[in-house]
């Protein structure tokens, strides 16, 4: 299942190659009722069985804000295993929509596909991963492109020199990214008391990005279209890195899984997904069951209808017709949704 059923409907209010408006409305459904009467064993279970889209990282976020309500603090091997296990889903999720969801004329090539579903086959196992395996994850990105995407004739080098080539003939509008950090947890976790907050959240005024171009934010962070897909590849490199370290011994991630105490059985938890940062929030009652659950996903974020990908729409150039279709459905995807997007673009200046 997907909490969101359907499309995420943007329309795109132009005059002429100008956007003047952006409006989105989303079908997000509230699953978090489901959860509430249960154990903390059957609400992991159910979110790993529920959620079609990172299934891990749901699943991680009910147990690290369980074990925070009950102040239990996991081990360090048992960190590490989750580590593990959310960077296998993390990069396994990134390359499944890079391969197969990039907007583009026609479906992709059957080299990419078999490159896909080798790299799927050998994560789906994670955390038993060894290096055997990861070898074959390596040469699959290698044949895709993904450490050398400005160059050659690979996948991830065709997209990213075909949107750099149409960088001239279009631009964002001018405007600082302001993107959600590790630091933002503890405000997160206070302002999700609230419930309706999940649905259209903002930090004292603040609509902040997460994913991808957040986690590179401090590295290397460039606001266009193919500056967010070099971050997006960059971001899966380092994934990829991530998990080649923890196999050959690396201690866990301080803020991979995070599980936070608010107070006596309430616990909250912070999960850097394959989108970005995803949350949960709950509460037990005496008998140790969920009295209360609430849950904010990363494209609540990232597509407020004030937040970051509208804000880097509106006042832009976008062109006309097809073009400007495809430019809006590429600049969606390197927001990545967790959910299918519907594009209607509508020129008030020919209406």
């Amino acid at each position: 299942m997907n909490p969101f059923d359907g499309a995420l409907k943007m329309a795109v209010i132009t005059r002429g190659d100008w956007v003047d408006e952006v409006r989105i409305a989303s079908p997000r459904q509230d699953v978090a009722p489901i959860f509430i009467g249960r154990s903390l064993p059957d609400a992991a279970k159910l979110a790993k069985n529920l959620f079609s889209l990172c299934p891990v990282a749901q699943s991680l976020a009910v147990e690290a804000a369980g074990e925070a309500a009950q102040g239990r603090t996991p081990d360090p091997a048992e960190r590490k295993l989750r580590d593990l296990r959310l960077l296998c889903e993390r990069y396994s999720e990134m390359l499944r929509a890079s391969v197969l969801d990039w907007p583009q004329e026609g479906p992709p090539e059957a080299e990419s596909v078999a490159a896909l579903r080798d790299t799927l086959q050998s994560l789906r196992v994670a955390p038993d991963i060894g290096e055997g395996r990861f070898e074959r994850v390596e040469d699959a990105a290698i044949k895709l492109g993904l450490r050398d995407f400005a160059q050659g004739e690979t996948l991830f080098a065709r997209q990213w020199t075909g949107v750099a080539a149409d960088e001239p003939n279009w631009a964002l509008s001018e405007g600082n990214a302001d993107f959600l950090r590790p630091s933002d947890d503890s405000a997160v976790a206070q302002a999700m008391t609230e419930p309706r907050f999940s649905r259209a959240p903002q930090l004292s005024g603040r609509c902040v990005e997460t994913g991808a171009s957040a986690r590179r934010a401090s590295v290397d962070f460039t606001n266009t279209l193919a500056g967010r897909l070099a971050s997006r590849f960059k971001d899966m490199a380092a994934t990829l890195d991530a998990i080649a370290a923890l196999i050959k011994g690396a201690s866990a991630h301080e803020n991979l899984v995070v599980g936070k105490r608010a107070e006596a059985g309430q616990g909250f938890a912070a999960v850097d997904s394959a989108r970005g940062r995803l949350y949960h929030r709950l509460r037990l009652d005496s008998a140790g069951r969920i009295a209360d659950y609430g849950i904010l996903a990363p494209t609540e974020w990232n597509f407020h209808p004030e937040g970051p990908f509208a804000r880097f729409l509106r006042g832009g150039r976008i062109g006309t017709g097809a073009a400007a279709r495809r430019r809006v459905e590429r600049l969606a995807f390197v927001f990545d949704p967790c959910i299918s997007v519907s594009v209607e673009i509508r020129d008030v200046a020919h209406a």
